[in-house]
């Protein structure tokens, strides 16, 4: 198992987990679910098209890995980050951004297996964007999974 193995999973794992979820596109229109991308949106290439076209959206983005001895398993830590875009000011858009933690984080607590292979763990981070940028909301949560590695190997000397 790598942790590249991880990535594929936990993007699946949260696109169900959020699969119910209905927020708004940018044109204003209802959306149930929320598109999952690894590590960045996909890259704009035309010039009448802009980055707002993939909201709602969730990004993984693995930022690191680190073992503490041979025994031990990676420890690796994924940020999900969240976007969704809000045009009706009657509706507080940033309580978009915390369902979508709460069922995250709610997910990995109570559950912390994913997948059989990969072990969350219990100190999950939380961020909620502080600027104001209406009609976008932004947040993220992080989560250090248990990943497991290969064992080192004595070679045999004949």
């Amino acid at each position: 198992m790598t942790p590249l193995m991880l990535y594929d999973d936990l993007v699946a794992e949260v696109k169900n987990i959020l699969k119910d979820v209905v927020t708004k596109n940018t044109a204003g229109e209802s959306v149930v679910g929320v598109k999952g991308y690894k590590y960045r949106l996909p890259l704009v290439t035309a010039d009448d098209e802009d980055e707002s076209q993939f909201f709602p959206y969730f990004i993984i983005r693995l930022s690191e890995g680190k073992t503490e001895d041979d025994d031990s398993p990676w420890l690796v830590t994924a940020d999900i980050l969240l976007g969704v875009c809000e045009n009706d000011k009657d509706v507080p858009g940033h309580e978009h951004i915390m369902v979508m933690i709460q069922r995250i984080t709610d997910r990995f607590a109570a559950e912390p297996l994913l997948n059989h292979k990969f072990r969350a763990e219990q100190n999950m981070e939380w961020a909620v964007q502080d600027e104001d940028t209406y009609p976008f909301y932004f947040g993220g949560v992080e989560i250090k999974f248990r990943v497991p590695k290969i064992g080192r190997r004595i070679p045999e000397y004949d």
